[in-house]
């Protein structure tokens, strides 16, 4: 366990990531998560938020819920995809209805995952993003 910790930190520790997620529990205990493994993480409360932190920073990794307030996860992606379509975002909803999975897929979300997010799943996430960027 500890030595693919480890690795992960490895993997990880180089690239930049966001999370954008309005419901501040959820966004804190992903924060804790992330903060283990990147040394460049930000934080947005919504996609309006989002997209403008995604514009000054350009982070390698988006991981963001669907549902928010001012502009949602979707949008958001939609819009950093408009401008960057190489882009690794990462979709987190509670919502497991078909629509919003074929938007995802339509826009170019690079995965998708569901809440509760299971901390194991998150990491092969974060490693497949990863290799996706060439680490």
């Amino acid at each position: 366990m500890n030595e693919e910790y480890n690795k992960d930190v490895e993997l990880l520790k180089n690239l930049s990531v966001m999370h954008v997620e309005d419901d501040t529990s959820v966004r804190e205990s992903l924060m804790r998560f992330l903060k283990r493994r990147f040394d460049t993480i930000y934080s947005a409360k919504d996609g309006a938020e989002g997209l403008e932190m995604y514009r000054e920073h350009r982070p390698d990794i988006i991981i963001t819920d669907i549902q928010m307030p001012v502009m949602d996860g979707i949008e958001m992606s939609r819009r950093i995809l408009d401008e960057n379509p190489s882009a690794v975002i990462v979709i987190t909803t509670a919502f497991n209805e078909k629509p919003y999975i074929d938007k995802a897929a339509e826009i170019g979300i690079f995965e998708y995952l569901k809440k509760p997010v299971v901390k194991e799943d998150l990491t092969l996430t974060l490693r497949k993003c990863a290799e996706r960027l060439g680490r």
